[in-house]
């Protein structure tokens, strides 16, 4: 990490004799300095899609490529942090699953947070129970009912768990109505048969 957020400094390229002054030697600890940091700068550049990559391809040093992204994604400035919590409080459910809807909500508030703003669980739980949609009216009403405030933990354990319910009962519909259909078909082989016969 000394790399990456500039507290392991380059060492002077040559040494320096008796008196302070540069001489014509390297010094090995600038070379073990400059191969650990393009160590770190390879394994950073790595990590970059090719469009990220081509924003910092100029930056020779790990910490002044780190320094470039953090500017770039980690940006306080107050009309990205407006347009996070605007995404945010527009986030609803619609045909998602509940765990694909956190996961989304989870994103944009960890963006909030690598922008400095980060919400509190009682925020997040607010803006949740206001989005996650009529289908699931029931669960945020017994949620709110509650003596004490619902955690963003035991939020998403009853979201998920109201969501394996209704999966189950919409199987067990649909295994009745296969049912229904495939004895409505009986039935009429069998009238068919009888009305032949």
């Amino acid at each position: 990490m000394g790399y990456v957020d500039g507290t392991s400094r380059c060492p002077p390229c040559f040494k320096t004799d008796a008196a302070g002054q540069p001489t014509d030697e390297i010094n090995p600890a600038y070379d073990l300095w400059m191969a650990q940091d393009q160590m770190v700068l390879g394994w950073i550049n790595n990590s970059l899609t090719p469009a990220v990559l081509a924003t910092v391809a100029r930056s020779t040093t790990s910490f002044f490529t780190w320094s470039s992204l953090a500017k770039r994604f980690a940006s306080q400035s107050q009309n990205r942090i407006l347009q996070l919590r605007g995404d945010l409080l527009r986030t609803m459910r619609g045909n998602m699953s509940i765990s694909d809807f956190l996961d989304k909500i989870n994103s944009i508030a960890d963006n909030l947070a690598l922008a400095g703003s980060p919400m509190n669980d009682n925020d997040l739980v607010s803006i949740i129970m206001n989005n996650v949609g009529p289908l699931y009216e029931t669960t945020v009403s017994s949620a709110q009912a509650r003596d004490t405030p619902i955690t963003y933990d035991s939020l998403e354990a009853l979201l998920l768990s109201a969501e394996r319910r209704l999966q189950d009962q919409q199987q067990a519909a649909l295994d009745v109505s296969s049912m229904t259909t495939a004895f409505h078909s009986l039935i009429n082989i069998l009238l068919r048969r009888t009305k032949a016969g």
